[in-house]
């Protein structure tokens, strides 16, 4: 984050009025700039949304949303960096609390390590590109699936739940073609209808996205992409904390992505939660 703070202040006094009011909040709110859109960042230092997308640019930047990833990553990286000096590994001398807490972090902390950015990347572009998504998975994995899959419906309006436990799931199945994809969680127990799920799929054209716990789960031979994650098991208690970290950044990635098409629908959401007095105020 240094690296980029020091590039903002080295172009600073050639930035307009305009560009070093953004330039100001960026020293001060870092973390405003890299979740917040262009037309947010201008409304808060009272700039034109153009104004900072031209800052961007004089920054070396092709437009906002590239300059909002490289401050997602990098914000990431740093605080990543901290925890990895500060966490050590479990020890006998701590609280049994402490010791499962410390595992979720270490648990992250490799997955920092591990993850390769490019494919996730491609895995994005995958998501926003397709027709439909269709979310599926083993037993296990439903919750989080379901989570996942929910945000994905909320901000794309492409997104369903595709399980064999549900009644629309062979009609799913048979309207499967290209131009669709097909998002699986694979982690153990590995069950056989998730497997046949992903044969078809492929065998019907569409694309298929794998995350799961190992390149040697049964799934992968179907997969287009694999995103792998490590998931604890304590107990016979699976902790997906670090499937969580994963999927929190695939979908931050998708909205700097797609953020004029999200923030449209939800939008549009937000007007029906408003009209019906959904919400308690606080």
């Amino acid at each position: 984050m240094q690296d980029l703070l020091r590039s903002v202040s080295n172009s600073y006094p050639e930035f307009s009025s305009g560009q070093k009011k953004v330039g100001d909040l960026f020293f001060k709110e870092p973390i405003f700039l890299a979740f917040s859109s262009a037309l947010e960042v201008g409304r808060r230092v009272n700039v034109s949304e153009s104004t900072v997308i031209r800052w961007t640019q004089k920054l070396g930047y092709k437009g906002y949303a590239e300059f909002q990833q490289v401050v997602q990553r990098k914000l990431a990286e740093e605080r990543l960096d901290k925890a990895e000096q500060k966490i050590p590994e479990p020890v006998a001398d701590q609280s049994f609390l402490e010791n499962l807490l410390d595992a979720d972090i270490l648990s992250i902390v490799k997955l920092k390590k591990s993850i390769n950015e490019d494919k996730l990347l491609q895995v994005v572009d995958k998501i926003s590109q397709a027709d439909r998504v269709y979310v599926t998975g083993n037993f296990f994995d439903y919750g989080i699936a379901h989570w996942f899959a929910s945000w994905l419906n909320l901000a794309l309006n492409h997104t369903e739940m595709m399980y064999s436990s549900t009644g629309e799931y062979y009609t799913q199945l048979s309207k499967l073609e290209k131009g669709d994809l097909v998002i699986a969680f694979v982690f153990p127990r590995y069950t056989r209808i998730v497997i046949d799920t992903l044969r078809s799929a492929k065998e019907q054209g569409a694309k298929v996205i794998v995350l799961t716990d190992s390149e040697e789960s049964p799934a992968c031979d179907y997969a287009d992409y694999v995103l792998t994650v490590s998931v604890n098991s304590n107990l016979s208690i699976d902790s997906y904390t670090s499937v969580h970290a994963l999927l929190t950044s695939i979908m931050r990635f998708v909205y700097v992505k797609d953020q004029v098409k999200i923030n449209r629908n939800l939008a549009k959401v937000e007007a029906v939660y408003k009209e019906r007095n959904l919400f308690i105020p606080y």
